[in-house]
């Protein structure tokens, strides 16, 4: 005999919120012990549910790992995306130049990794990434950081005339890159350097004006050619 519907939807609300305890709890033990540190077992008992349930939701292990991962990817990509595609509608509704439209898409990437609610664990297991990548940092590659790097790349090739793929403008856009999140990724140590235990949003305001004029005016600089940036006798470095 059929189960009724609110039962149904009772059940399938409970496998939800076991999903999600799931995901929270590996996040954080991931993110606190690395892939290899971590036991289904232990991520279970933090849930408060059975291990038979990693198998029922994410078919083991590696699957709730990829879970998490695409999770933590999936909040960055709509933060950079958010940010580059408002700043470069508002710059061609404005008739911008490039170099305000890179202090716009700066201004608007450093307040948005700022003021998100991410929380800690997102941040430390990508630094996690960063470092010892897992096969899975290809996802995190692929869905944020290439699409932000194609993006900051072909903002410096119009600045700068250069070819958008040129050994200068991938430095370039990999530079702005690290600019626009090492104050959230350094938090911490930052704010011992200010002295404060938290960003007021006074802060994140003096934070994106001075990184974003700084890169402002670095990128109207007059650029040096590729052979004064290095003496390798190959015009292409990379």
């Amino acid at each position: 005999m059929p189960q009724a519907p609110e039962k149904n939807d009772k059940r399938l609300a409970k496998g939800r919120q076991t999903r999600e305890r799931l995901l929270a709890e590996a996040l954080r033990l991931f993110a606190q012990h690395g892939y290899a540190g971590v036991g289904t077992r232990e991520v279970a008992a933090a849930a408060k549910t059975n291990i038979a349930s990693i198998a029922f939701h994410f078919s083991g292990k590696e699957g709730l790992y990829r879970a998490v991962i695409e999770h933590v990817s999936g909040e960055l990509a709509r933060l950079h995306q958010a940010a580059i595609a408002e700043a470069t509608a508002q710059s061609a509704a404005g008739g911008e130049e490039a170099g305000d439209r890179a202090k716009r898409i700066v201004t608007d990437l450093i307040t948005r990794l700022l003021t998100s609610n991410r929380s800690r664990w997102m941040t430390l297991l990508l630094q996690r990434e960063f470092i010892t990548p897992t096969p899975f940092f290809d996802v995190i590659y692929e869905s944020t950081i290439e699409p932000t790097l194609t993006a900051l790349a072909a903002l410096a090739s119009e600045i700068n005339g250069k070819s958008q793929a040129s050994p200068e403008n991938k430095v370039l856009a990999f530079s702005l890159f690290i600019m626009t999140s090492a104050f959230q990724r350094n938090r911490n140590t930052f704010l011992r350097f200010i002295e404060k235990d938290a960003y007021s949003p006074e802060d994140i305001e003096t934070i994106s004006r001075v990184v974003a004029r700084f890169v402002k005016n670095g990128l109207l600089q007059p650029q040096e050619t590729n052979e004064a940036l290095s003496p390798c006798p190959s015009k292409q470095n990379f």
